[in-house]
């Protein structure tokens, strides 16, 4: 919307019409009744005047206030839509820190198995360590064993062979002399 306080705003032909009552007439200027019954006064004409002006200004205050309305319609949106802004980031900063700590969570038993994996198998290896060692020990004295009821067999035929031996030994006459 335009000024509308200029000559060309709209006063100019308030004025024409009251120039034309004053000076012309009931036919506006051109010509008729002579007398001046129902013509404004000097009064009629400032009260126009003055009641223009004051529509006039009410039409500024009415665009002052809507032009106002507007721009506050427009602070609250920008407002609005930076408060949405910076609420999306904080969502977003918040989203990306649990996938950090799920990842963190996930990456932490991933290694808590990877060693509890690897404890079974040292485990098994060492049952098996052990019990290679014990069968090792038990064959190593089972071989002991055997070897000395070898030893034993072989002292108790040596003797029974020598024994044997002695049962029928003769011994030679000693010379006499």
């Amino acid at each position: 919307m335009g000024d509308s306080t200029g000559f060309m705003g709209g006063e100019w032909i308030f004025a024409f019409l009251i120039i034309a009552v004053l000076f012309g007439g009931g036919n506006f200027g051109f010509g008729g009744n002579a007398t001046m019954a129902g013509y404004a006064t000097m009064a009629d004409v400032n009260s126009a005047i003055n009641n223009q002006s004051t529509q006039q200004g009410l039409a500024a205050i009415q665009l002052s206030s809507a032009n106002n309305n507007y721009e506050t319609a427009q602070l609250i949106s920008n407002q609005n839509l930076s408060m949405m802004s910076q609420n999306n980031t904080n969502l977003l900063a918040a989203i990306n820190g649990f996938n950090a700590v799920n990842l963190n969570i996930a990456n932490g038993f991933s290694s808590i198995n990877q060693n509890i994996a690897d404890l079974g198998y040292r485990m098994d290896k060492c049952c098996c360590d052990i019990k290679s060692t014990l069968l090792e020990n038990r064959l190593q004295d089972t071989q002991i064993a055997l070897q000395n009821a070898q030893n034993v067999a072989v002292n108790a035929e040596q003797s029974q062979y020598l024994l044997s031996q002695l049962g029928s030994f003769v011994p030679k006459a000693a010379a006499i002399v």
